[in-house]
């Protein structure tokens, strides 16, 4: 009998499945944890603008017309932690009418501050909020860069994981619809079976792409190099721009905000990257459909030194496969760019994770873990 036709009616019998059982075991076994803490605080973090609002100083009377100038928000911020670097400043909206500036001291350790939006003035901090540990802890594992490193790690072997799952759940072509659901007419360890191998068919493409573009946030241009041997990258590609000498000093910024308005022809200016290297450019983020939609914005370069206009980067203005699979990383990630129903939808996939650990877990303990315990 074929190797294709065992897999179609007697896929238990293969060699290769009972090789892809081991793998699978173990990967999942040996990353539970992982699994467990990344979807725990994934989902968290879908609702994490609300949660930072919740948290966030109170303003009354906000007046768009009537907003402290980045400068004066840039000098605040430096005198209220001298010991850090402004790396980004976010800007106050008719949603969160306040001035968020993230910090970076030596060790890279990261800071929110925030900021009122009339005066510049910093309010005071008194630690970070639970909701940035809980950040900082999905996307450095509470390590810095070298979390990061770890989380690419982690997201290949979940994508392995998911793979290898896929080949595990086949049951066969006369009773393939079996995995589909769970039945609770039987013992507890079925009920358990059932429901690893239903919620982990019905995720297997949200998961597969959470796995992916984890991978793909550690090492973007590895990932965008792939993509192109099969689609040409042309919106999604960041633009070539001129090798910059050390500045002495930044330029003016606020002449740099008028000028990517003008070029954008728009008023939704969202944010602003300050350099904390003498060679890097200052960058000016103009948003092109609705406040906040980080998933369609041009960006702006500009030279640190001079304040001179370097290029443009129309981002999200997509023209290829390529644009769309790389462009769509962040939007079906995060699922928090189109409402509240998304939202609750992606909180509860999230939780798929570490459902698909524990009972994976306790599959491990009655097939293998239970049956040395008796024998001990």
């Amino acid at each position: 009998m074929s190797l294709a036709r065992n897999f179609l009616h007697h896929p238990r019998k293969l060699w290769l499945r009972r090789a892809l059982f081991q793998v699978h075991l173990w990967a999942g076994v040996l990353l539970s944890l992982y699994v467990i803490v990344i979807g725990l605080t994934g989902s968290l973090l879908v609702f994490e603008d609300e949660f930072t609002e919740m948290a966030s100083p109170r303003v009354a009377n906000y007046d768009p017309a009537h907003v402290a100038g980045i400068p004066i928000v840039l000098k605040t911020a430096q005198e209220a932690l001298s010991t850090s670097k402004v790396f980004f400043i976010t800007v106050p909206t008719a949603k969160e009418p306040l001035y968020r500036v993230y910090m970076q001291d030596a060790a890279k350790h990261r800071t929110i501050l925030i900021a009122d939006p009339a005066t510049g003035a910093v309010f005071p901090r008194h630690g970070k909020l639970w909701i940035d540990w809980v950040q900082d802890l999905h996307i450095y594992l509470l390590m810095g860069d070298s979390g990061l490193i770890v989380n690419g790690i982690g997201a290949t072997v979940l994508l392995l994981l998911a793979a290898s799952g896929l080949v595990l759940w086949w049951p066969g072509i006369r009773i393939w619809m079996r995995g589909l659901k769970v039945s609770l007419r039987h013992n507890w360890r079925r009920i358990n079976f059932d429901l690893h191998s239903a919620v982990g068919i019905w995720m297997l493409v949200l998961i597969s792409w959470w796995a992916i573009s984890g991978v793909y946030f550690t090492w973007p241009s590895q990932v965008a190099h792939v993509v192109h041997t099969f689609s040409a990258i042309e919106g999604m590609r960041a633009p070539m721009l001129p090798e910059q000498k050390p500045a002495e000093a930044m330029a003016p910024v606020d002449p740099m905000i008028e000028k990517a308005l003008q070029l954008s022809g728009r008023d939704s200016f969202s944010g602003i990257a300050i350099p904390t290297d003498k060679t890097d450019n200052v960058i000016v983020y103009v948003d092109s459909r609705a406040p906040g939609d980080f998933s369609h914005r041009d960006i702006h370069y500009f030279s640190q030194s001079s304040g001179q206009w370097l290029a443009t980067w129309h981002y999200g203005q997509n023209r290829t496969v390529g644009d769309w699979i790389l462009w769509s990383m962040h939007p079906l990630h995060f699922g928090t760019l189109w409402g509240w129903g998304p939202k609750v939808l992606w909180f509860l996939f999230g939780m798929s994770l570490p459902v698909l650990s524990v009972t994976g877990l306790l599959m491990y303990w009655n097939r293998f873990l239970w049956q040395r315990v008796k024998r001990a």
